[in-house]
């Protein structure tokens, strides 16, 4: 039983390399791939202690600073490195799972911004303009593996036209969306570590059915309602912002109440995997399921009913 700590060790370091870098080798598809990455260093970090996980992140630091650039690297360390410790380091001192990932977002976004604020006084340039330099990077990216998939001139001008409005949106809401890309990373690697815990490990909380947001955060989400319509830019910048990061914690409220509609239901597991999906995906019922989260406060969706006779 020695061995098989090591073991899995290196097959997860070749993991998070394939999840990390597979969108440069299997094209497009390989995007989906990303939200893996932090899996295998989280997993280990709770099955055998924060040792296995910090290998991983240490081993495949030192891989990208060879294959990649230093800003995959840095990319790599900010938005899954740390993260992948913190997540189960909290976990392991029984804090409830939707604290630990709060607290592994706040620390992941604290360690890119010293990394962010490194590389703005080692190279002189302004964040703004680092930001910029990054989102670049990310479209030229994107606009290569399309090109190497064989897609037409004019799909290509197509594709072009909608990253580069995309990334105009990102770059206008920049600090919500990294945070909110955490919150759905640091969540769908708790997701995973929950089905592959077996009796290794255990993860302590509300059971999601029964989960829901501080009922005073509904303030905030308002508040930043109104800051959209000041007409000053960083108002409504900090409005803009506030509600990239906050409507997904509503639409998880949301999500949390289907789970507790669908808990009282016979349907095969396949069947409600097929309901969440269909409820990721398919517009408007994100939409409805964020309302869903938002209204909850007044309307408590799982309160029983008294049926009438």
């Amino acid at each position: 039983m020695k061995g098989q700590p090591v073991l899995l060790t290196a097959v997860g370091i070749g993991a998070t390399l394939f999840c990390l870098l597979g969108v440069s080798w299997i094209g497009p598809i390989g995007a989906f791939l990303n939200l893996l990455t932090p899996v295998a260093a989280a997993y280990l970090s709770m099955r055998y202690g924060l040792r296995a996980g910090i290998v991983i992140v240490v081993v495949t630091s030192a891989v990208l600073l060879q294959l990649a650039t230093p800003y995959t690297f840095a990319a790599y360390l900010g938005v899954f490195g740390v993260g992948s410790l913190l997540l189960p380091y909290f976990l392991r001192q029984r804090i409830p799972w939707d604290r630990a990932v709060l607290y592994a977002m706040v620390s992941s976004t604290v360690a890119t911004a010293t990394m962010v604020l490194f590389a703005v006084f080692a190279s002189g340039v302004s964040i703004p303009t680092l930001i910029g330099q990054m989102i670049q990077a990310e479209v030229d990216q994107a606009m290569q593996i399309y090109r190497n998939s064989g897609f037409s001139d004019t799909q290509l001008q197509d594709m072009q036209q909608v990253v580069d409005g995309m990334a105009e949106f990102i770059s206008r809401n920049f600090y919500g969306l990294y945070m909110a890309s955490l919150l759905a990373i640091q969540t769908f690697c708790l997701l995973l570590l929950q089905r592959l815990k077996g009796n290794h490990f255990h993860i302590f909380g509300t059971p999601f059915a029964q989960w829901r947001l501080p009922s005073g955060l509904i303030w905030v989400l308002i508040g930043a309602g109104f800051l959209l319509l000041v007409p000053a830019d960083i108002v409504s910048l900090v409005g803009r912002n506030l509600l990239v990061v906050l409507l997904p914690l509503y639409f998880l409220q949301g999500m949390a109440i289907v789970s507790s509609f669908l808990q009282k239901k016979t349907y095969p597991p396949l069947v409600k995997g097929l309901i969440y999906a269909l409820l990721l995906i398919l517009n408007p019922l994100p939409i409805i399921i964020t309302c869903a989260g938002v209204f909850d406060l007044w309307i408590d969706f799982r309160r029983p009913r008294q049926k009438k006779i």
